[in-house]
């Protein structure tokens, strides 16, 4: 393979042969592909989550489409795109790499449960962040309380289980039934707001009745940790979690991804990455299913909390679309690193040309591209096209449900 250094990512080999790189480091500022379907968006994916992992550096991994489950397949045979010296490659990779499939709302398998509010503690002494923390909780818990959308009442009742909520984290926090207690019995700074009593009763309750209606609200499993999902057993290097999110009905998805950034803003807090290039790294695909642009959802304001907070901790994030202009502004306008890859919409192609544009770049070509073909912008260098290397672990079909649980019930 092109010679890089221990802290460098190969991305890919531009025309001449030479060594597309982006540092560990500069994950922090995140990066966002664009590329349709066909494109090798998976492949790059599944590349850069290796190349980490060769680093030391673990991963949580959304799997929306079960096709990242095979991140710890050995392949049958060596596959055509590999570098020079990729088959000790892969084999150093599937050795020292512990792949654990987590499988949410699906108790055959390795079962994931979140928190509906994350941990508060790391955030107490500071207000700004126990700010954004409470508004981010109030995000999340609202449609289950059945206090989204906008009218007078549910202005109300918002601002009760917020004033709770901010009492909740100042006074140790807990657990949901700790919330549901606190709701029922109103402290008196909460009582303060008009109609409080009434208010908090009725959110009580639809926090009740939600917890007994959906199994993925504070349901059973294993509760997310990130730091079990990001440490690896004794003997292997780096651990890759792929969540897999066939168990989630779409319409849940962005409460349940919610939960989970949630989860890691407070974990970033606890960890930061000090003298290391990543704590580790966290990587969105479909993001345009989760955070749409110009729609709010239940994960909105954690992803942009998670993506204004993961560069000062030392939180890698990559966001995935094939939709370059469905996927929140803020969030791809913030990240250092693009990559463009093969894009046939005119509506999309038109995207793609625009932010590179607005990075100073001539507007790349995505359409003529092949498969493993890419664009990269990368902070303070110029566009370069690229060729993406195929993974180290088996890029197949993806798997069927059944195999998916397999897997989740075998570490690998």
């Amino acid at each position: 393979m092109p010679e890089v250094g221990p802290n460098t990512i190969p991305l890919g080999t531009d025309n001449d042969g030479r060594a597309v790189t982006v540092e560990l480091e500069s994950l922090r500022k995140h990066v966002a592909v664009f590329a349709g379907s066909g494109s090798g968006k998976t492949v790059l994916l599944r590349r850069i989550i290796e190349e980490c992992a060769l680093r030391g550096v673990s991963t949580i991994v959304l799997d929306p489409n079960n096709d990242l489950a095979r991140l710890g397949d050995a392949w049958p045979v060596e596959p055509d795109g590999w570098w020079p010296g990729d088959d000790a490659r892969s084999r150093e990779y599937l050795a020292g790499s512990e792949v654990v499939v987590w499988t949410p709302g699906v108790s055959k398998g390795r079962p994931l449960t979140l928190e509906p509010f994350p941990d508060f503690a790391a955030v107490r002494d500071d207000r700004d962040e126990l700010r954004l923390a409470v508004d981010t909780a109030v995000a999340s818990l609202a449609p289950r309380a059945r206090i989204d959308g906008e009218s007078h009442v549910k202005d109300g009742r918002r601002a009760v289980l917020r004033e709770t909520l901010m009492y909740f984290a100042r006074h140790g926090g807990g657990d949901l039934d700790r919330l549901i207690e606190l709701l029922a019995d109103p402290p008196d700074d909460v009582l303060d707001l008009p109609s409080a009593g009434k208010h908090a009763s009725y959110v009580a309750s639809a926090l009740s009745y939600a917890r007994s209606n959906d199994p993925l609200f504070d349901g059973e499993g294993t509760v997310f940790d990130p730091n079990r999902l990001l440490t690896p057993t004794d003997g292997f290097r780096a651990r890759v979690s792929v969540i897999n999110l066939a168990g989630v009905p779409d319409e849940n998805r962005p409460a349940f991804i919610n939960r989970l950034q949630m989860a890691l803003f407070s974990w970033i807090k606890r960890n930061p990455a000090r003298d290391k290039p990543l704590s580790g790294l966290f990587v969105m695909d479909e993001a345009q299913t989760f955070i749409p642009s110009g729609k709010t959802t239940p994960c909105t304001e954690s992803t942009r909390n998670l993506a204004s907070q993961a560069r000062k901790y030392g939180l890698g994030l990559v966001y995935a679309t094939q939709a370059p202009r469905g996927i929140d502004n803020r969030i791809t306008g913030n990240a250092a690193t693009h990559v463009y890859g093969r894009v046939t919409v005119p509506a999309q192609m038109a995207a793609v040309q625009d932010m590179a544009r607005a990075r100073g770049g001539e507007p790349p070509k995505v359409a003529v591209l092949t498969a493993g073909q890419f664009y990269s912008s990368l902070e303070g260098q110029p566009m370069t096209r690229m060729t993406v290397p195929m993974c180290l672990s088996h890029h197949g079909a993806p798997l069927e449900d059944t195999e998916i649980v397999e897997r989740a019930r075998t570490r690998q």
